[in-house]
């Protein structure tokens, strides 16, 4: 790619995520060529430019960003007869968005860099308080070649107001599944002590309204404690528990990796697996409460 100033981004993947990223970057004033499975209505109607294909995105633009569920959608976004892989221009940088196992990530580069192009592993995480890539309030963790990274600051920019570079490909990954970690095993924390307090007779609205104020709150509790309080779990603040379940894998590779250790991921592991089997895997993770205050154990 040239030092021309980007005005047109590839958006590969238009889901809860990918969509609302799409937008912020229409409204940052880039022009948006997408290309989904789902949400091609309302990418077009605010204001995207549908291609027929993640082959057909591709070949219009210089700069592509993806963002899918899972690494099994790569062999149809990538490396199908409709993928990006078949008319990538040459120079052209696609960035990451999505949350692969390493040998995945790795398989991608290999594949990019074959046909000519460059990638970035980027990682987007949710801040304190629930806030939403639609808020611009995610952070996107960035890895791989800084000179690259910096170059790609216009559309860092244009998709949320917090980013950092860490340094090496893969490094955003290793961020993305720590801080992951963190997130069920909160998650799993802020569940059980708001079933305790509701089964020891506190109201759920008044533990929602104090415990986040408390030495014990976290981000998960106060983004999830109004949504126990409220009884209703469908709409995502994390994502679909069936989805997050896979960085249990991520965890236990990065641990094996390195020789860590992680007990408190295997018990948080045990509750959200045994809540996917309840039948609650397309609900919000908030959702294990449900498990705590049914009072299962796995």
């Amino acid at each position: 790619m040239s030092d021309a100033r980007i005005e047109t981004i590839g958006f590969i993947g238009l889901g809860n995520i990918g969509l609302p990223a799409s937008i912020n970057l229409m409204r940052s004033g880039f022009k948006v060529v997408g290309f989904s499975l789902t949400n091609m209505e309302a990418f077009a109607a605010a204001g995207g430019i549908a291609a027929a294909s993640a082959a057909d995105a591709a070949g219009r633009c210089d700069v592509l960003v993806q963002c899918l569920p899972v690494a099994a959608s790569l062999e149809s976004a990538v490396y199908g007869p409709e993928g990006l892989l078949k008319t990538m221009r040459p120079g052209a940088t696609l960035i990451e968005l999505s949350t692969y196992a390493l040998k995945d990530k790795t398989r991608l580069l290999n594949a990019v860099e074959k046909a000519g192009g460059k990638l970035l592993d980027c990682e987007l995480t949710a801040r304190s308080g629930g806030a939403t890539v639609a808020e611009r309030e995610c952070v996107l963790f960035i890895s791989g070649d800084e000179t690259l990274a910096r170059a790609m600051r216009p559309v860092f920019d244009g998709l949320t107001n917090h980013s950092v570079y860490l340094g090496g490909f893969g490094t955003s990954l290793k961020l993305k599944t720590v801080n992951n970690l963190l997130v069920a095993v909160h998650s799993v924390a802020a569940a059980e002590a708001m079933a305790l307090g509701h089964r020891a007779g506190i109201d759920l609205r008044v533990m929602a309204e104090h415990l986040p104020r408390g030495a014990g709150g976290s981000a998960a509790l106060a983004n999830f404690a109004p949504q126990i309080a409220a009884g209703g779990f469908d709409k995502l603040l994390i994502g679909e528990m069936k989805i997050f379940n896979k960085y249990f894998d991520f965890i236990a590779d990065l641990s094996e990796s390195c020789g860590g250790v992680t007990p408190l991921a295997d018990a948080a592991r045990d509750y959200l697996t045994r809540a996917v089997a309840a039948g609650l895997g397309e609900q919000d993770l908030s959702a294990v409460y449900k498990i705590f205050d049914e009072g299962r154990r796995p």
